[in-house]
């Protein structure tokens, strides 16, 4: 109910006022004459508000719960999954879309076209398959007509040059220590650098790496592998931004089930950039996109049968 009140000389004045506010539905209440004139107060029915209505949720949309199911599925934890979906302003029924949307607006990833810069050192943890991807990065850039240089500060595992320089040879690129090159990158032409596997939670190994990166002067890019923990995953590219990482390249693919781990890393504002869909080196890296990274989260997700793919 709404009550208003209403003072003028006359009644007629008054009621006249009434109904100007009100409506024509208002009754009068009471009426109080006074020295200079009358009050009168009045009423109308309004429509209460359904506060149970007003509190509930929101009703949440078939594609949504998708979504929800299929980060659920990749180890996403909660909090996380729906800070992600939360970014989606779509309003569309394919899980597809929602999900591409909300990625395109929580994570970083490549302009189409955009390579990595010039002069790169690959970063990670052992076995994350650097020498691998720095192999397919520089078969691009070759079939792209540009001259490479390859440089390796991985010579102290065993086996680790002479693989590097086994995956160079049908490019007839020789690659080199990093100890026997010049430090300062060739603004003419792209250099790689394999750097050593480190673990990123001995504080040690990571600060001489750091120390590596500051003094061949290239932009430090990691490698990462799916399938990984998803905290593990998280605390481990956290460590690699502490010393200036700010993309990735995701290795075994082909190998991976669960993708979580890929998304905590770009959780932390980490690029997504480049993928390496196969263990054949002459497939190239190929760069993520949203829409992309959605697809392979709903293939890599149970059926609406409850099998897996």
């Amino acid at each position: 109910m709404r009550l208003r009140v209403f003072e003028a000389r006359t009644l007629q004045e008054a009621l006249a006022r009434m109904r100007e506010t009100l409506g024509p539905d208002a009754v009068i209440v009471s009426t109080r004459e006074r020295p200079d004139g009358v009050t009168v107060a009045a009423a109308v029915e309004t429509a209460e508000p359904d506060l149970e209505a007003l509190l509930a949720r929101p009703p949440t949309s078939p594609a949504l719960q998708a979504a929800r199911a299929v980060l659920e599925h990749h180890g996403l934890p909660p909090s996380r999954a729906e800070a992600l979906l939360a970014a989606s302003t779509l309003p569309s029924s394919d899980p597809a879309a929602v999900l591409a949307d909300a990625l395109a607006r929580r994570y970083r990833f490549p302009e189409p076209g955009t390579l990595l810069p010039r002069a790169v050192v690959l970063v990670g943890a052992p076995g994350a398959g650097k020498t691998a991807a720095l192999a397919r990065l520089a078969a691009g850039a070759v079939l792209a007509g540009e001259t490479v240089t390859v440089l390796s500060a991985d010579t102290d595992r065993a086996g680790g040059f002479e693989q590097l320089r086994a995956l160079l040879a049908p490019l007839r690129i020789e690659p080199r220590p990093t100890g026997e090159a010049g430090l300062a990158p060739d603004p003419g032409q792209r250099t790689l650098v394999d750097g050593p596997g480190v673990n990123p939670f001995r504080r040690d190994e990571m600060a001489e790496l750091a120390e590596l990166v500051r003094r061949l002067r290239c932009e430090p890019v990691l490698v990462l592998p799916a399938g990984l923990d998803v905290e593990d995953c998280a605390e481990l590219a956290a460590n690699f931004q502490a010393m200036g990482v700010r993309r990735t390249i995701t290795t075994r693919l082909d190998l991976a089930r669960r993708l979580g781990g890929i998304l905590a890393a770009a959780e932390l504002g980490l690029e997504l950039s480049f993928a390496a869909t196969s263990p054949l080196i002459g497939k190239p890296l190929l760069p993520w996109s949203p829409a992309g990274l959605a697809r392979l989260l709903l293939a890599r997700a149970p059926t609406a049968a409850g099998e897996r793919p």
